[in-house]
């Protein structure tokens, strides 16, 4: 698991090092897809392949191992060094016939390259999936107060937002206590995200604690919220400079713990799309 994870870990490190990227534009600014199958990567690889697109300026949203590009007709050009690695899980076939009925897979990666590096093949556009029927607002706030409905969350005004796991409850700053509205969003997904982590929804946090004691346990979680954040930011079209440059830097402030757990990293951020559809309604 670790030579794969660390491939993709190293690379958004080296995009993470740079003071001037802006992290949250570039990464939700389209969807990825493989050319073959045209099913949009999730999780890591979504994450991965939308950050490279913004940074590296690709207009095509589509990407394709060497061995998929040869199969289409196409040619790649000036692509040494831009392979951007996908990680899949591997089922292994256990020797003992009484593990069978046990399934044990391991981590691999491939390198994916995008479309714009391939000369020779003409790919249809992704579907266009923005929502031009509503306002800003009126998304941002039917994201909220469905979620609340929904899931019973209750939501209280404090003096600070948090989430409180002991009693399932939200509390948040009144909007005119924020510098901006997108930042009123941005830190109501945030604690939202936190939310989905209870037992009785996707139960990320240990059944028998009311608190994540680990500092381990607790960068994770962050990182969950904050990239759910992110997502939702996107969704609900509330994305500005502000919010946009507060998710990098607070991201960027838990860079010593993406590297020395990239493991917990990519699990991380794979959580953080499975908040953003279950707050959103969305099943698999």
């Amino acid at each position: 698991m670790s030579k794969s994870s660390d491939k993709v870990v190293d690379l958004i490190e080296s995009y993470l090092s740079d003071d001037s990227l802006v992290w949250h534009k570039p990464y939700l600014s389209a969807a990825q897809a493989n050319a073959v199958s045209k099913k949009e990567y999730r999780g890591m690889n979504a994450f991965l392949t939308a950050l490279v697109a913004g940074m590296e300026g690709y207009a095509s949203p589509y990407w394709a191992t060497f061995k998929q590009i040869k199969e289409l007709g196409g040619v790649l050009k000036d692509a040494k060094g831009k392979g951007v690695p996908i990680i899949f899980y591997k089922e292994l076939e256990s020797e003992n016939e009484a593990d069978n009925e046990r399934k044990r897979c391991v981590m691999r990666h491939s390198f994916v390259f995008n479309f714009d590096l391939v000369e020779g093949v003409e790919l249809p556009a992704l579907a266009n999936n923005e929502n031009e029927g509503f306002s800003v607002d009126l998304i941002a706030e039917n994201t909220v107060t469905g979620y609340i409905e929904r899931e019973q969350v209750r939501v209280v005004e404090g003096v600070m937002p948090l989430y409180a796991p002991a009693i399932d409850t939200v509390k948040m700053q009144n909007l005119k206590s924020f510098c901006s509205q997108d930042e009123y969003y941005s830190t109501f997904f945030h604690e939202l995200a936190h939310s989905t982590g209870h037992k009785n929804r996707l139960a990320r946090f240990d059944k028998e604690q009311e608190i994540l004691k680990s500092r381990e346990d607790y960068s994770k979680e962050e990182l969950v919220a904050e990239v759910t954040a992110a997502l939702l930011c996107h969704e609900s079209e509330v994305d500005s400079q502000a919010s946009i440059k507060n998710s990098a830097a607070y991201i960027r402030g838990w860079s010593k713990f993406i590297k020395d757990n990239s493991a917990a990293f990519v699990s991380a951020v794979n959580q953080a799309y499975k908040a953003r559809d279950f707050i959103l309604g969305k099943t698999a």
